[in-house]
Order: structure tokens, then C-alpha cells, then sequence
């Protein structure tokens, strides 16, 4: 149904179709200035500002370009087999043979069409064919020939302007997120190395000695049990854990307690550090830290300090795995006092906590710009523009 105001079109109807190109590889002037040639892997990005392979201004003078305000697409390339990547020209780009330009025609605005395309996206990759050696292709011609509903102009403008909003503030929430996440890396690296001391009780500058033990001395690493998957529900009251934090499933019945640090001992998460807060079951590929000669949450800090060194102790071929005694043989260093081990968790708690907050944040600005694009792009919910209020 055609929401009213609106006309049936196709996407040919709203753009030209430009291809693009590669100037010659063979002429090194063209290469490695500050101008931008769009392929494939800068599609992970809707706005489209720089590139990470550049030209030259020469280069860019011989090369194949889209003016800004259009829509670059992928068609040709391996992730289109599980992807339909847009971005959105916020300047004028260059552009590889892979990729297509759609230059909007006057009657459509150049941001809406972008929103449009990425709305589409799911439906679009059904029409992805595969060529030789199995990379994904998408006709030009089965592109426009898609059906799509047109807003007048003035409609779209404001459903643009009103997604871009959304983008900015996401935009801005990652990258509070992304400075968090660095912020309580280099406080961790000040902390749980001595490089930095806190303030015990009476306001004096920690002092006391540090030790190095391999973790079977500090510790009790237990492996957990596989779990028949017939026992496995979604209404189960535990959380079956089988490396990271992300549970594999739920059962009436649990193994390990409350507030434990497991590390995953196999699978495409190996060597992940996680922290479980209530209790679970501890599955076949999960290792539970027991019986802490530290302090509990310090514990869990300092092995999410040590994950990399974790994940180096891999091994197997096709799906790794962290052997038990390679794990409790991991040499780590930590304060003697209890005191300073409570104060150093205490603040990357608080950090771990900040970051928490504006993961979910983040989330949820996602997942309402999602369904506000389902709503403004189908003609669902309708925006009062000058044109109507002038009406």
C-alpha cells in the first residue's frame, strides 16, 4: 500500500548509476595523497569522509568521482554474500570498479536515498548472485528495477534530517564509549602493574610489596561439565556459561556459584576473561576460577588485564584450546596487601561500570533509530514539513 503523498518508483527512477574505476597502479604519482578512493572496505561507515587507500591530486583528477550527496554501493565482493554495505558521499569521492555511485536526480533528496538503501538492505541482498571463485554479485540492472515508495521532497528532507540526528547522537555516545573503554585500559595498565599507587585508609600512598606466582599458587582452576543439550530450555533459571559471558543456553539446575570468574577454555572465544554474578552452570568449555588467595574482584581485574597473554597459550588446530596446565603455569604480578587489591578493583569497577552504561545507551540509540527508520521509510509514521504546516 502506497502511503498517501507518496508514488511507486523504482530505484533507477531516483538516481543515475555511475561506475567506477582504478587509475593506473602502474604510475606510483597517482598513489598515497589525501584524496579519497572509495572501495569496498571503507563501506563500514555510512558517511563517507576519507578512504583507507588515497590518490594523489593528480590521481584524483584522472579518476572516476561522485559528487557529494551520493550513494556509494557494493556490487561485486565476498561480503556481499552476508552484507549490502551504503555509504553516503559527504564530499566529492573517487571510487573503485567494485563500487557504484547512485547520483540522485533533482527530485530526491541524496541523504534520504542513502537511509533508503540501507532500510532495503536485507531484502536488496536477496538479489546477490554468485560469480566465479564465489564472490557475491549484484546486477546494476535488478538494483534499479527495485520497487521502492518516493515522499515528496520536503518529506524526505525531514526524515533525513531526522536520521541524521539519531546518527550524530550515536555517533557521539561511541565515542564516549571508545574513550571509556581506553581510559580504563591505560588505568589498568597503571594499576595492575604498581606504575601507579593508591591511597590506603589513612590517605597514604600505597607502598607495600608486590609478588609474581603462576596462578596455580593463587588460585583453583576447575573445568566444567558438558551439558546434554535435551536438558537446555529458555525458561531455565540458569545461564549454561561455556566461555565469555554470553550464555550458550539455560537448564533448571546450576554447578558453580554466584560471583565467579570463568575463562573460556575452547571454541572462537578461547582465552576470554568473563565475570558471572549470579549462579550458573559451567559448561565443557569453561573454566571456573575457585578458592582466591586474592581478593575476588581483584582476581577477576587482573586476569582481564592478562587476557592476551591468555589467549597466546591457545593451541589445536581449527577450533583452539587453552590446556589446564599451561593456564594455572601463567606467572602474574599483584599487591601483597588485601587493601590495595580491593582499592585497584574498586576503581576499575567503576570504570567497568561507566562503560556498561554507555554500552547500553549505545544500544538502545540503535535499536530506536531502527525502528524509527522502519516507521519514517515505509510511510507509517508521517513528519509535519513546511509545505504541510503551510497547508
Amino acid at each position: 500500500m502506497v502511503p498517501e503523498g507518496w508514488k511507486p518508483a523504482q530505484i533507477g527512477d531516483l538516481a543515475k548509476f555511475m561506475s567506477g574505476g582504478t587509475p593506473s597502479k602502474q604510475k606510483a604519482e597517482y598513489w598515497g595523497g589525501s584524496e579519497p578512493w572509495v572501495s569496498g572496505k571503507d563501506l563500514k561507515t555510512h558517511y563517507l569522509v576519507d578512504s583507507i587507500d588515497t590518490l594523489s591530486r593528480e590521481g584524483f583528477n584522472v579518476a572516476k568521482k561522485a559528487p557529494q550527496g551520493s550513494s556509494l554501493i557494493l556490487v561485486r565482493g565476498m561480503t556481499l554474500l552476508k552484507n549490502f554495505p551504503v555509504g553516503y558521499a559527504t564530499r566529492e569521492v573517487a571510487f573503485n570498479q567494485d563500487v557504484k555511485a547512485l547520483i540522485p536526480v533533482s527530485s530526491v533528496d541524496g541523504l534520504f536515498l542513502s537511509f533508503l538503501l540501507v532500510a532495503e538492505k536485507h531484502k536488496i541482498r536477496q538479489l546477490v548472485s554468485t560469480a566465479g571463485h564465489g564472490t557475491g554479485r549484484l546486477d546494476t540492472t535488478l538494483i534499479q528495477e527495485y520497487p521502492v515508495n518516493l515522499p515528496p521532497l520536503s518529506e524526505q528532507k525531514k526524515i533525513a534530517q531526522i536520521l541524521f540526528t539519531w546518527d550524530k547522537a550515536i555517533t557521539t555516545t561511541e565515542q564516549l564509549f571508545a574513550n571509556s573503554q581506553q581510559q580504563k585500559k591505560a588505568l589498568m595498565q597503571q594499576l595492575l602493574t604498581g606504575k601507579k599507587r593508591l591511597l590506603d585508609k589513612n590517605g597514604e600512598r600505597f607502598s607495600g610489596e608486590w609478588e609474581s606466582h603462576h596462578l596455580k599458587k593463587l588460585l583453583q582452576i576447575s573445568k566444567g561439565n558438558q551439558l546434554n543439550k535435551d536438558t537446555l530450555s529458555k525458561s531455565g533459571e540458569y545461564a549454561v556459561i561455556n566461555g565469555g559471558i554470553e550464555p550458550s543456553g539455560y537448564t533448571s539446575k546450576y554447578n558453580t556459584e554466584a560471583n565467579t570468574t570463568t575463562v573460556s577454555e575452547g571454541g572462537n572465544s578461547c582465552g576470554f576473561v568473563g565475570f558471572q554474578s549470579t549462579r550458573f552452570w559451567c559448561g565443557g568449555h569453561c573454566y571456573a576460577i575457585k578458592n582466591l588467595k586474592i581478593d575476588l574482584n581483584f582476581t577477576y581485574q587482573l586476569l582481564k588485564f592478562n587476557q592476551s597473554k591468555i589467549m597466546r597459550l591457545r593451541v589445536g588446530s581449527g577450533l583452539p584450546n587453552i590446556q589446564k596446565k599451561d593456564l594455572e603455569a601463567l606467572s602474574v604480578d599483584y599487591p601483597i596487601s588485601q587493601e590495595e587489591q580491593q582499592k585497584i578493583a574498586a576503581v576499575l569497577s567503576t570504570a567497568d561500570q561507566e562503560i556498561t552504561i554507555l554500552q547500553q545507551k549505545l544500544d538502545h540509540l540503535k535499536q530506536e533509530k531502527k525502528a524509527l527508520m522502519q516507521q519514517l521509510l515505509t510511510g507509517k509514521r508521517r513528519v509535519k514539513t513546511d509545505d504541510m504546516e503551510a497547508a
